[in-house]
């Protein structure tokens, strides 16, 4: 296996990208990873930087790839939104096409990844294989989640909350940032990811599609959401996987993920 990092641009940024490229030659697509929100992407680098490494040993090229005004590349956070981070998917999908020499593209994201991947199968032709790790379903409730994220900051600073949701979105309206872990999110990001509603409309994309519910409780039901989720869907599979949520600050350091790889392998290796 060879590792090569490397920029390639998307209008005035440009975006840093890890290709992972199998030592002996094989005619398995090449996959695209999608990168977590914010903290969640820090949480899980090593997860995916493993799975990238595994799946490379077995045959598949893996890009790897930073959004605008994330990890490596270039951009400012804040400028951010869900319109630039489709175009960054598609970009990163053009370029591991040309510098693998393949057509076939598959695509693996963990959590608003999954829902970029998601997204961006339904406006990209030649998508082939859809892996959706712990998808954000609903990107309204997901916004909220990130709102309450600055409240517990703001008590854990000020020992009382100054603004709470309603006054951070009139913030946001008006041109302010709201930082969330670090990051600040403007109004652009926020509204577009708030009206993500993704197990609602059947989907275009023809190809297989996995999603995972990552569970730390052993042999967990799907949730009724992932289940209508996968109902949108032409060729679902949909699997449990007993995990801690590695993309939280939790005890356990995940490097590996020893139940989750092996049953996307298995998933992906299937005809």
């Amino acid at each position: 296996m060879t590792e090569t990092p490397f920029y390639f641009p998307n209008g005035a940024y440009a975006l840093f990208g890890m290709l992972h490229q199998p030592q002996v030659a094989s005619d398995r697509p090449a996959l695209v990873f999608c990168h977590a929100f914010a903290e969640e992407k820090l949480w899980t680098h090593r997860v995916f930087v493993t799975f990238a490494r595994r799946l490379a040993a077995g045959g598949y090229p893996v890009l790897r790839f930073d959004l605008m005004g994330n990890g490596d590349s270039g951009g400012d956070f804040s400028a951010s939104s869900l319109t630039t981070a489709l175009s960054d998917v598609r970009c990163a999908i053009e370029e591991v096409r040309r510098r693998t020499n393949r057509t076939r593209v598959s695509l693996l994201g963990l959590r608003t990844g999954a829902t970029l991947a998601a997204l961006i199968s339904e406006a990209v032709d030649g998508v082939e294989d859809l892996i959706l790790w712990a998808p954000i379903v609903d990107g309204a409730r997901y916004m909220q989640e990130m709102l309450r994220t600055n409240l517990t900051t703001q008590m854990a600073v000020y020992k009382e909350v100054r603004h709470d949701r309603e006054q951070l979105i009139a913030a946001m309206k008006d041109g302010a940032r709201v930082n969330i872990d670090g990051y600040e999110m403007a109004f652009p990001l926020y509204s577009e990811f708030s009206a993500i509603k993704l197990n609602v409309d059947p989907k275009r994309h023809q190809g297989r599609c996995l999603i995972v519910q990552i569970d730390r409780t052993p042999d967990a039901e799907p949730t009724p959401e992932i289940q209508q989720l996968a109902r949108t869907y032409a060729r679902p599979t949909v699997l449990t996987v007993q995990e801690e949520p590695f993309w939280k600050e939790i005890q356990r350091f995940y490097n590996d993920a020893p139940n989750l790889f092996p049953a996307t392998l298995n998933w992906l290796q299937q005809q």
